[in-house]
């Protein structure tokens, strides 16, 4: 799978440039509402952490706009010998199965746990994690990012906020022991993106993911199934191996009561342990998706 497209061509805003950054270590949680240039800003301190730090790592939690692994997935990624973005070093994918951390939140969360672990068995010395744009506190926006900020603690919180979209989750965050916010402008540069143009980025990511599949048969009597065996045509799946992490995903195309027939480009490297079922259909020649 190609990684997308990085450029850092945009206009920096000179908040972001006058930051120093030489103290900062262990995790930095980036939060701010869609089309706030979060993931641009995520990037941009990445690259400026590899002069101070090493390893650094950066774990992508934006379900639904990934910039490094795909949609419905977590993924984390260390630098190796790169020196820029994306990074080169270690991966590993968790499976979460959905779109948008709503409904998503224990998957997203256990994920994010697990990911941290490794990345801290590998010693990294800075963590840059890109959130999703959920912010709303009717839609469990604050509730997600202040167990984010639990998970992480001690660590650093950059909020990107353009009036005051963000006060309700960063209002309790200025007096919580073990945590330094920084508030920060949007970048104005950044271009919105209407509901139709994301649709269409997951499309064309699935597609590029999945256009060198090949259809394969696995036995599932053996394997553990989550959250049940109901394979209709089109479901995302994700196959596991025996520590949780994603080998590869891939699509179903018919089932019967011993095997299931997938199209996945798994090079069969690995032993599946395991089969997660997302919550996702995807149009097999569109490559849309869809909530079961």
């Amino acid at each position: 799978m190609q990684e997308p497209q990085q450029s850092f061509r945009l206009e920096i805003p000179d908040a972001w440039r006058a930051l120093d950054i030489s103290g900062w270590h262990g995790s930095v949680l980036v939060f701010g509402a869609v089309d706030s240039g979060k993931s641009t800003f995520s990037k941009y301190l990445y690259t400026r952490l590899l002069s101070y730090r090493r390893p650094v790592g950066y774990l992508d939690t934006d379900v639904g706009q990934n910039s490094l692994g795909l949609p419905t997935t977590l993924m984390l990624a260390l630098n190796g010998e790169s020196k820029g973005f994306p990074p080169v070093g270690p991966r590993r994918m968790y499976f979460v199965g959905n779109n948008t951390p709503s409904g998503s939140m224990l998957p997203v969360l256990t994920g994010i746990y697990r990911l941290m672990l490794f990345a801290v068995q590998h010693e990294v010395e800075a963590l840059v994690v890109d959130t999703s744009g959920l912010v709303d506190p009717a839609s469990g926006g604050a509730a997600l990012k202040w167990s984010k900020v639990e998970l992480f603690r001690p660590c650093i919180v950059v909020g990107l906020q353009n009036e005051r979209e963000l006060e309700p989750i960063l209002a309790p965050l200025r007096r919580r022991p073990g945590v330094r916010l920084y508030e920060l402008p949007v970048c104005r540069a950044v271009r919105s993106r209407s509901r139709d143009e994301r649709r269409a980025y997951r499309a064309a990511r699935y597609r590029d993911y999945f256009g060198d599949a090949r259809r394969i048969p696995l036995p599932y009597r053996r394997l553990a199934v989550f959250p049940d065996p109901k394979f209709t045509t089109g479901r995302l799946v994700a196959l596991e191996g025996r520590d949780g992490f994603v080998l590869a995903l891939g699509l179903v195309e018919r089932a019967d009561d011993r095997v299931v027939w997938l199209r996945t480009p798994w090079p069969a490297k690995g032993r599946v342990a395991a089969l997660r079922l997302g919550y996702l259909r995807i149009d097999l020649d569109t490559f849309q998706d869809a909530p079961i």
